[in-house]
Formats: C-alpha cells, structure tokens, sequence
C-alpha cells in the first residue's frame, strides 16, 4: 500500500532581468514553465518586487472569496468565456476561478465586491484597489 505524500512544488523566481523576451534567460524561464506545468499543473511563483504584505493580503482575500458559497459565486458571471465563475466542472472538480471584469479599475472592483458580498465587505475593496491595482 503506498502512501500519500505531499508534492514538492516548482518554486520559479522571476525578475525584470527575466521578462525580456529577447534575453537566453526568458527562453530557460519558459522551460521551467511549461515544465512545472505538464508535470504539476502548477509552480510557486516568486517575484522580489512582491513584498510579504502584498503577498498576505492577496491570499487573505483570495482566501475570503473562495470561501463563498458556491450559489454566489456563480453570480459572476461574463459573455467573455472564462471571465466570470469557472468551476463545477467534473473532468477538473477541484478547478475554481472566478474573473473581475474591468479589475483595475474602482467601479469594476465595487461592482464585483457588491455582487459577490451585497451587504458589503470594505476590507476586500480596499485590499484590492490599495495593494492589487497599484502594484
């Protein structure tokens, strides 16, 4: 009987020196990529122009919406494909996204908070549009 052991995750760093797409470097980057991707379906990324607290702030609120109840989430919805709620898919059942039309934006991120928490939830609002949007 085997047992169950957890993955050890692809950690990828990127940096300004890797986003130049003419650069030898952003051709090995694209190989850790794409292979982190067959093998795992997913890498952690690391970016040294993130600091720990955008980083906290983004998975506390991450965390807050994926926690809602399925019958709300799927009140995002778009006529661009994969833009509103994307989930209760049975090939990929534990696969959920959910799409912020007009993201960088104030009335598209007022707009989403209010769908998602009608009676309101300030503290994802400002989190995204004081940490997310800025960066």
């Amino acid at each position: 009987m085997g047992s169950l052991k957890k993955p050890n995750l692809p950690v990828i760093e990127f940096s300004v020196k890797h986003l130049d797409t003419a650069s030898s470097s952003w051709v090995t980057k694209r190989v850790e990529v794409t292979r982190a991707l067959e093998e795992y379906g997913c890498f952690i990324a690391t970016y040294d122009g993130v600091s720990q607290e955008l980083h906290d702030a983004i998975f506390l609120a991450s965390q807050e919406l994926f926690d809602l109840p399925t019958e709300v989430k799927v009140l995002n919805t778009s006529d661009t494909p994969s833009h509103g709620y994307v989930g209760q898919i049975p090939v990929i059942p534990l696969y959920e996204g959910l799409g912020i039309e007009d993201a960088t934006t104030t009335h598209g991120v007022e707009r989403f908070t209010k769908l998602m928490w009608p009676s309101g939830k300030d503290s994802f609002s400002e989190s995204v549009l004081q940490n997310w949007i800025k960066w």
